[in-house]
């Protein structure tokens, strides 16, 4: 035989032979994890809240104000410098949990569309206020500390309720103070072998961030063969994190203060949901009263969930794999008819309460994007057109009345802007004390690189006592969490400098340590 014929010969039996083996490799695959290989692998192998996960302090810290609140910068709330009044700037403060935060893009792309439409003279700044499992009391908590520390709202928005129902009576559950933060128990007063258990399912948790990276970016990703040895592996590693908490939740059970808070007189679920119900009026009427002492005008909305009989036709997907009322929603059914009943008497001269729980019996499509409460994409634009639609009369006065007429000069006429650096985002100054970064035609990308902005003052002593070593105060930021916007492609994000005098700033954009962009301008004094 020829050595082409067999070179052929040879190379058609190895394809057909790798074919087969991959053609397995996916039946497999498809049998094993019910679902065809698509080619790459999940970020992520299970859903966040792992079972057991509850019992780890991995993805969460301890904090003074906020309770027991996520880990990462992604999380920080933009509360540190606090966002002052401005002229030309109506300030909005967004409060919730996991659910605002799906919904603030949307609700952010309708308010600043309304104020493009209206041709209103101040610019809308939105301040996401809300993290992951988030409930009252702490958003009074947040608002409150925000205004403390010399931040300032001229609109505050908290869209609720879910998690008052559902997260109170999780900690019920696992002997943790109804009121206190979802999860407390998990650090708190930790022995010696139950941080040892935390530490290895630290370990853990970052090999699997680590495996995950690789095979999303490894050469064999397309092939069902190397997916199905990878997923493996890694839900083994899943299972084994799954077994530590289980443990960990085991030498937990003992009752102590500092674990579980204190005790209640609850004598069952029902007298749990109309007292969770109580702290979720009192929230709401202490928001209203904040928000009335420092001049701004407060929306209280309880968000829609698939759980409550009647309030939406829900599609065959949503029927199929987003409605499990066994395990989601027997506490919010429990709970809401002591919402609807508290809700009614939160309407008022300083309250805007609206219920939103029936804006989808009209919507036959899928609207829900899990079994909990979120929504997808469409869902989330209605629910921010609908909020959106019962503000308008508090967005039009923030915009135009109730500000002297030099002020609507002002935002007629913005301060003069000097550029300072020019670069993939421009960056100037307005007035004394304002940073403000534009770029023309920006994309998704653009907005999800963090910002670093380093100041470097004149005087070193000005700088907070644990930033002189490094010579210069650290103010990074993410776009949207700092209120940034986009209108007409255009995006545009404030930050505030610091009073003291600047000798320079160093300011860019980075993603996984690369940095993108960077600029750095020298005041003259």
């Amino acid at each position: 035989m020829p050595f082409l014929k067999k070179l052929l010969y040879y190379g058609l039996l190895a394809a057909l032979t790798l074919g087969a083996v991959e053609g397995m490799a996916r039946a497999a695959y498809f049998l094993s994890f019910e679902e065809w290989y698509g080619g790459g692998l999940p970020a992520e192998i299970l859903p966040p809240h792992a079972p057991g996960e509850r019992d780890v302090g991995q993805w969460r810290a301890q904090h003074p104000f906020y309770g027991f609140a996520p880990r990462g910068r992604e999380y920080e709330l933009n509360v540190m410098p606090p966002w002052e009044r401005q002229d030309d700037t109506v300030i909005i403060g967004l409060f919730g949990g996991s659910v605002t935060m799906d919904v603030t893009p949307n609700f952010r792309e309708a308010v600043y569309r309304y104020f493009l439409d209206n041709n209103l003279p101040r610019r809308p700044v939105l301040l996401e206020m809300s993290y992951g499992a988030v409930k009252q009391p702490q958003q009074v908590m947040i608002a409150a500390n925000t205004l403390l520390w010399g931040g300032h709202f001229d609109i505050i928005v908290n869209l609720d309720g879910y998690n008052e129902a559902n997260i109170t009576h999780n900690n019920f559950d696992h002997g943790a103070f109804p009121f206190f933060d979802e999860g407390w128990e998990k650090i708190q007063n930790l022995t010696a072998a139950e941080t040892l258990l935390v530490g290895r399912i630290g370990v853990l948790r970052a090999e699997q961030a680590r495996r995950g990276q690789a095979a999303a970016a490894h050469p064999l990703r397309y092939t069902a063969v190397y997916g199905i040895v990878s997923r493996y592996r890694r839900e083994g590693a899943e299972g084994q994190i799954v077994q530590l908490n289980h443990e960990l939740a085991a030498t937990r059970a003992a009752y102590s203060l500092e674990k579980h808070g204190p005790g209640t007189a609850f004598q069952n679920e029902e007298d749990l949901s109309r007292e969770a119900a109580r702290v979720w009026y009192r929230g709401s009427r202490l928001l209203a009263e904040l928000a009335a002492a420092t001049g701004a005008e407060y929306y209280h909305f309880l968000q829609p969930n698939q759980y409550i009989p009647g309030a939406k036709p829900l599609s065959t997907r949503e029927l199929s794999d987003r409605y499990i009322p066994e395990a989601f929603g027997k506490n919010y059914r429990r709970a809401y008819p002591w919402m609807v009943q508290w809700g009614e008497k939160l309407q008022g001269p300083t309250v805007n309460y609206f219920d939103l729980t029936g804006i989808f019996q009209d919507h036959t499509e899928t609207l829900y994007g899990d079994q909990c409460c979120h929504l997808n994409r469409r869902g989330n634009e209605l629910l921010a057109a609908a909020m959106v639609a019962r503000m308008e009369p508090a967005l039009r006065r923030a915009a135009t009345d109730d500000r002297p007429a030099l002020a609507l000069a002002t935002a007629a006429r913005p301060q003069p802007e000097k550029l300072l650096i020019d670069a993939d985002f421009q960056v100037h100054r307005r007035g004394r004390h304002r940073l403000v970064y534009g770029k023309d035609g920006c994309t998704a990308e653009d907005r999800a690189a963090q910002f670093f902005l380093h100041i470097v003052p004149v005087d070193p002593t000005d700088l907070p006592a644990d930033r002189r070593e490094y010579g210069f105060e650290n103010r990074d930021f993410q776009f949207e969490r700092s209120g940034g916007g986009v209108i007409n492609g255009r995006c545009v994000v404030d930050r505030q400098l610091p009073t003291y005098p600047i000798a320079s700033i160093r300011t860019g954009q980075y993603i996984y340590g690369d940095t993108l962009w960077a600029g750095e301008y020298h005041f003259e004094q």
